[in-house]
């Protein structure tokens, strides 16, 4: 994988990326901990595109079992974010790496996740990847947070932002490996291998409501900038600011809505 194609998109934003980006309900913990209830405790994980690290401190602070906890991440300024963010976080560490060729040993985890990542990867190569790190029965968990646009003026109005200013940029499309969108089947692709198995997903639907700044600042994390070098900086500022009157409230919040799709496998003994 080439991190010029791929990961180039944060490089200079992670600082916003960890201050705007969103983290994931408790419920993904709950159906984590039910999934795996069965088997052995989580003491081993790894995070995979772990970014700026909002998942995995996550993960390490809601499940208190996880004793180790590795963070796979291309991106030299996301790594760097993590290491300082989660400096207090015991047993996480990070390291750089890219889900087709994880830094692990095999059979070395009990969990392997990615949260809002695994759009990125060449997923075939990365199952296999996931696959040879998980101990038999391990767990495999992709999460990605995606915007209910279908229920939200504000946030059918602003894909329609995107689809203007981003070329091939289409609501329910996500960034891929080659530097395109396509749509991203993680239950289908994981119901089709014999290495991963008993799969189970779970949608989990939440708001956020956040300030006209905060909103911003998610933009100015990820694919807006897209936008901007497109376009520029003049032109995407006024139609976020129509955008911004057109839904704010009278207090200058807006409300997103998510819905964080949970797909989850097991390693084949």
């Amino acid at each position: 994988m080439n991190e010029r194609v791929t990961w180039q998109l944060y490089t200079g934003a992670a600082l916003d990326y960890d201050e705007y980006r969103p983290g994931y309900p408790r419920a993904v913990f709950d159906v984590l901990t039910d999934y795996h209830s069965t088997l052995a405790p989580l003491r081993s994980a790894a995070d995979i595109g772990a970014g700026t690290g909002i998942f995995s401190r996550q993960l390490m602070a809601s499940v208190p079992s996880i004793e180790r906890l590795t963070c796979i991440e291309p991106n030299g300024d996301m790594a760097a974010v993590a290491k300082e963010r989660s400096a207090a976080f015991r047993g996480l560490e990070v390291l750089a790496g890219f889900a087709e060729m994880l830094p692990l040993a095999d059979r070395s985890c009990e969990l392997v996740a990615a949260a809002t990542a695994a759009n990125w990867f060449d997923r075939p190569v990365f199952y296999q990847e996931a696959a040879r790190v998980l101990k038999p029965y391990g767990t495999l968990l992709l999460l990605q947070n995606k915007h209910r646009h279908e229920e939200s003026r504000f946030l059918d109005d602003f894909a329609s932002l995107q689809e203007r200013h981003i070329p091939g940029f289409r609501r329910d499309h996500y960034s891929d490996f080659r530097g395109g969108y396509t749509k991203a089947d993680f239950e289908g692709e994981l119901r089709s291998r014999h290495d991963l198995v008993a799969v189970d997903r779970y949608k989990l639907e939440w708001k956020q409501t956040i300030t006209a700044r905060q909103f911003r600042g998610y933009c100015d994390s990820g694919h807006i900038r897209t936008a901007i070098a497109r376009s520029g900086a003049a032109t995407i500022a006024k139609e976020l600011d129509a955008l911004l009157d057109r839904h704010q409230d009278a207090s200058g919040y807006v409300t997103i809505d998510w819905l964080t799709d949970v797909v989850l496998s097991r390693a084949s003994p």
